[in-house]
């Protein structure tokens, strides 16, 4: 590879341009253009699927090909999908290539392609400068169509539409983001781009610097730019964005199923500092009761910051606090930073162990890299090697086998001191020609740096999956929950992922829910912002509106910095109290309807939390729709994102919709005023929607389910309620329950029909409310066999 690949340019150059298609071969599924010095492949992986590869040089690097270099993100090589026939056509103008689904049409003259449906509808398609490179840099070009808008691109500020803005990849400690933000703390180069009557999805498969820009520069015309030696795209055809994603995460992988608890509220500040503070957080949730599953704990558990040590004056016995908090239903949730304190005569057994093996990272020089954090003077390990993972896994062992339940990985960009208290104040940035990775897969920062909270997340996902539970020998028995901050598209694979440290500012609030919808359709699912705002001091009014947002987060965590006011959710006065103890509530009376939101994830890559335009990809009033979210399919909610706003005006897509509070019925499409005091979430529930509710409880696993309300709305609606025990890997195995529910009207009458129970998950005698709101309710015991109810 040259050695230029990787290197920031000072000057920009004119771009080369791919000549003319001089001859083709064909594989079974890959059909070669040989454009003079330059190659370009095409290959089929299934009817929606095609890969685009394109290099100057003529040789590809043969990721995701069985034994070379795979690739991170892709979890299924090109080798590994099932052979998908489609056919080859030439002329003298061009080449066709037609699959059941999509007909790409690449023109001889100048190599662009054109991907059209198969009512002949153009998407993806490039512009007459199609794909070409310079020094530094390689390029494509598409085409933006008529009424085209574009979703996903990962973390991103900002609202929901992507039009005409500029979008890098590159993880960035993003400390006081803000709506303008361009580079975060996740790089995701997926989006989906959406038009009235078709979709697509574009995966740009590069670890290098990369940049989308979404007309900026030029109406029109979307450039894709990597400082990698080759372009590397995924196109999937939809028509519509469930499609889309189906496809994408079976490229990129899906999310593990979570632990059940880790659906509850989470409880974070910077930092509860010492056991007495976090016995009595948790004396007050369970005297308030307010319900709570997760404490987490921050850096200053630790002994001086180092990693996988506590504190002995602020945590002297933590082993006897984890056993505690457990015996009244409280997780801990510890933070790991990647920075190892830099300790060379200090007997620090995790710098000298790392030493030892020549785990960290060097620079090119082959000196020991070292930048300043939370420890000082610190060093980083090579995540990208395989033997540097499976140490640090092993390392969680100190915090799993006192009772730990989860890890939340920060500053894992990797982040830096901008201002660092040794080496004279001088910056030091992570040197992009830094060697990582494997021996045989030796290559440079530049091009694992977006890589790194990806490796971390993946080391500390698989070491835990080996120890809690377990011995160490045997596999592990428990689920864990993993957080991070920093990822890479297929984060989701291994991690939950927060947006990093926000402020307690409404617009904050109100960029939540887009940001979490982005996240949703760039593939990562399980997702949240720290509800009241991590940076500043919120106001009463603004942590009661921020507590029912945060209800619908798939991640609910309330986090808050050192040196602001306090956020627990009684410091604001008994009214604020009161509403954060309702919908907190909510949640956890919603957690059977939510947990099969992440089955749903966790098979099908599914979102949680979903823009309207997912459900209602037609309807271009969803296009801009960034302040209503559906969780799920069926309940919708139009929170209020403003101080002293009382009335906002909501839109109800096409169809029939209930008022959640009143019941009151609504025609779409249309717009309503919605009645919002303090106290009150606008929530919605699409005709034929089927909720499941439980009993609340003060932690998850507080009591049996010994009973359960199936909510229904009247309409026609369909909804499979899953459930396991919530905690072990037993459902891997078959141990599940799924009970399919069907509502439809008949004759005046609302049928309501209940499935028989399928899976081998056994499912304690418990008494089933049938609620047809509006109308009526019946009970009966749930013993899983067939039964149709008659309401009306």
């Amino acid at each position: 590879m040259p050695q230029y690949f990787g290197k920031l340019q000072t000057t920009e150059q004119p771009w080369s341009i791919i000549g003319p298609v001089q001859s083709i071969n064909n594989t079974d599924r890959t059909i070669h253009f040989n454009c003079g010095e330059t190659s370009l492949n095409i290959s089929i992986l299934a009817p929606n699927l095609i890969r685009v590869r394109m290099s100057p040089t003529g040789e590809f690097t043969n990721r995701s090909v069985a034994g070379r270099k795979p690739s991170h993100s892709v979890t299924l090589p090109d080798e590994e999908w099932e052979i998908v026939p489609f056919e080859v056509r030439e002329t003298e103008e061009k080449i066709e290539i037609e699959t059941a689904e999509i007909l790409v049409s690449v023109k001889r003259d100048r190599t662009s392609i054109e991907c059209f449906d198969k009512s002949g509808k153009p998407f993806a398609s490039d512009c007459d400068r199609a794909l070409g490179w310079r020094a530094g840099a390689t390029a494509g070009w598409k085409r933006i169509e008529t009424d085209e808008h574009f979703y996903g691109f990962g973390e991103r500020t900002g609202l929901l539409d992507k039009l005409s803005e500029v979008k890098t990849n590159w993880t960035t400690d993003a400390l006081d983001y803000n709506s303008q933000t361009d580079e975060m703390y996740q790089a995701i180069a997926f989006y989906i781009a959406l038009n009235p009557d078709r979709a697509y999805g574009l995966f740009f498969n590069t670890t290098f610097w990369s940049q989308f820009d979404i007309g900026a520069e030029k109406p029109g015309v979307l450039r894709m730019e990597t400082r990698g030696p080759e372009l590397d795209y995924y196109i999937i055809y939809g028509p519509e964005p469930a499609r889309i994603l189906a496809t994408y995460t079976q490229l990129t992988g899906r999310m593990p199923l979570a632990p059940k608890w880790a659906l509850g509220y989470h409880q974070c500040r910077w930092s509860y500092e010492s056991e007495d503070i976090v016995r009595e957080l948790a004396r007050e949730f369970r005297d308030r009761q307010i319900p709570c599953d997760v404490i987490h704990l921050d850096i200053d558990y630790m002994r001086g910051y180092r990693v996988f040590t506590w504190s002995p004056q602020r945590f002297p016995d933590p082993a006897k606090l984890i056993a505690d908090l457990k015996a009244v239903g409280f997780k801990v949730v510890t933070i790991v930073d990647p920075g190892v304190k830099y300790e060379p005569e200090a007997n620090y057994e995790i710098f000298d162990r790392g030493v030892e093996n020549d785990y960290f990272v060097r620079t090119a020089e082959g000196k020991l890299f070292h930048g300043y954090v939370w420890p000082d003077k610190a060093v980083f390990p090579d995540f990208l090697r395989p033997e540097v993972r499976q140490w640090w896994g092993e390392l969680h062992k100190s915090l799993t086998e006192i009772g730990i339940a989860g890890i939340w990985n920060d500053m894992n960009e990797p982040a830096i001191a901008e201002r660092p208290f040794g080496d004279g104040g001088e910056h030091i940035s992570f040197p992009l020609d830094a060697p990582q990775g494997p021996e045989a897969d030796r290559t440079t920062h530049a091009e694992t740096h977006n890589l790194y909270g990806l490796m971390m997340a993946k080391a500390c996902a698989e070491g835990l999956r080996k120890l809690r539970g377990g011995d160490g020998l045997r596999p592990a028995t428990l689920r864990s929950f993993v957080l991070t901050r920093s990822g890479f598209a297929g984060v989701q694979r291994y991690s939950s992922v927060w947006m990093g440290d926000n402020q307690s500012l409404w617009d904050h609030l109100e960029m939540s829910l887009p940001m979490l919808c982005n996240m949703g359709l760039s593939g990562v699912a399980f997702v949240g912002c720290d509800i009241g705002g991590f940076a500043g001091n919120a106001t009463a009014e603004l942590f009661a509106r921020w507590m029912q947002v945060g209800m619908l987060y798939p991640l609910m965590r309330g986090h808050s910095a050192m040196s602001t006011a306090q956020h627990e959710p009684w410091v604001f006065g008994d009214r604020t109290e009161k509403i954060c103890r309702e919908y907190i509530n909510l949640r956890y009376q919603l957690l059977p309807y939510i947990y099969t939101l992440f089955w749903e994830a966790a098979t099908a890559g599914t979102p949680i939390l979903r823009p309207l335009l997912y459900h209602f990809p037609r309807d271009r009033t969803t296009y801009h729709l960034y302040d209503q979210v559906l969780l799920g399919p069926s309940l919708m909610a139009a929170p209020v994102y403003r101080p002293g706003v009382e009335h906002r005006a909501v839109y109800l897509p096409e169809g029939t919709w209930f008022d959640w509070w009143t019941g009151e019925c609504y025609h779409g499409p249309m717009h309503i005023l919605a009645d919002a005091p303090l106290e009150k979430m606008p929530l919605y529930v699409r005709g034929g929607g089927i909720i499941a509710i439980a009993p609340v409880r003060q932690f998850v696993s507080e009591q049996p389910l010994d009973s359960l309300k199936m909510r229904i709305w009247p309409g026609t609606g369909e909804w499979t309620l899953y459930e396991d025990d919530g905690h072990s890997f037993e459902h891997e195995k078959g141990v599940w329950a799924t009970t399919n529910y069907k509502v439809y009207l008949e004759g005046g009458k609302v049928i309501v029909e209940i499935a028989g129970r399928e899976g081998e998950f056994a499912i304690p005698s418990r008494e089933i409310t049938v609620e047809v709101v509006g109308i009526g309710e019946q009970r009966f015991t749930d013993d899983g066999t067939v039964r149709r109810l008659i309401f009306g």
